[in-house]
């Protein structure tokens, strides 16, 4: 049995863990030897059980993918990192790839295509499915902020110094970072742009108003998949705007800004523009009447896009 392949899964879910090993341990050439919870654990188990392969999650509790990667590279150098994530943005893929992960597959791959994964990064072979180097060409070619009329987003956690009151610092800390992967991955599926992030609030811009809307709804259904207690609010706007070195300007996302202000947590509010572009294309909408918005003139039509 010299040629086996000693596999260790490391993912927070014990059904996908279960899964996985069922089907590997049918291979001939692959057995798995251990299981981890998290990040941390799969530290622990790596060094004591000495795997060829580590089939790693990115978004688990306490020590997440990529950190335990980075580690895993350092402490246990034997190891090869495939991951196996439900994430496909460029901002999953490229800090996967740059803390050492051999190899990179999305949760709907198919068992056959877990196992010869597992054989290519085993022989330092690396191993990308379609989506995840769909990313990393995205990456490498740059794709630019949108320009003229825009859709910017913003979102932001709702009472997010409560949480941290609540929570504590280290388990806030975790709670953040991982609302920050979960709304950077969701933007790389749909073509969106991060333009900038202030403490927990992000501005993002997208060249169609359905891309945002998909986008914002995107984040709120793994939000509430996650289970984290974190509630997000999203105001949408589109129209014209200035660009500047990188940055946005202009009435579009002054508008865009307060109309996020007036979502509550797990909302997502758009202007009227936002709705009469991304209605056609399916979403639906409530319409929540003219409001005041804060430093603007006159009443603006609001409306609740459904996502639950």
């Amino acid at each position: 049995m010299a040629d086996t392949i000693r596999v260790l899964l490391a993912d927070d879910h014990a059904v996908v863990r279960r899964g996985l090993r069922l089907f590997l341990d049918l291979q001939p050439d692959i057995a798995v030897v251990g299981e981890a919870a998290d990040g941390a654990e799969a530290l622990e188990q790596a060094a004591e059980l000495h795997p060829d392969v580590v089939v790693m999650d990115l978004s688990m509790p306490g020590l997440g993918g990529i950190e335990a990667t980075e580690r895993l590279r350092a402490e246990s150098p034997r190891a090869r990192v495939l991951v196996l994530s439900s994430f496909s943005g460029e901002d999953s893929v490229l800090p996967a790839l740059r803390a050492g992960a051999l190899g990179y597959l999305t949760k709907d791959s198919s068992p056959e295509e877990v196992s010869a994964a597992i054989r290519s990064v085993s022989r330092d072979e690396p191993m990308l499915c379609a989506a995840a180097t769909r990313r990393l060409l995205d990456g490498f070619a740059g794709r630019g902020r949108p320009h003229g009329t825009v859709t910017v987003a913003f979102t932001d956690i709702e009472n997010s110094s409560g949480l941290l009151e609540s929570l504590g610092d280290e388990r806030a800390r975790e709670v953040f970072r991982n609302h920050d992967e979960l709304v950077r991955a969701e933007l790389g599926e749909h073509d969106g742009v991060e333009v900038e992030q202030e403490g927990d609030a992000f501005m993002l811009a997208f060249a169609g108003a359905r891309s945002a809307v998909q986008c914002a709804i995107g984040i709120q259904r793994r939000l509430q998949a996650a289970g984290d207690p974190v509630r997000v609010r999203i105001g949408l706007n589109t129209g014209d705007v200035i660009s500047e070195d990188d940055r946005y300007f202009g009435r579009t996302v002054f508008v865009a800004s307060r109309v996020a202000g007036a979502a509550a947590g797990g909302q997502i509010l758009a202007a009227e523009p936002t709705r009469l572009l991304a209605e056609a294309g399916g979403a639906p909408f409530l319409d929540r009447g003219s409001q005041r918005l804060k430093g603007l003139k006159g009443d603006h039509r609001l409306f609740e896009v459904l996502w639950q």
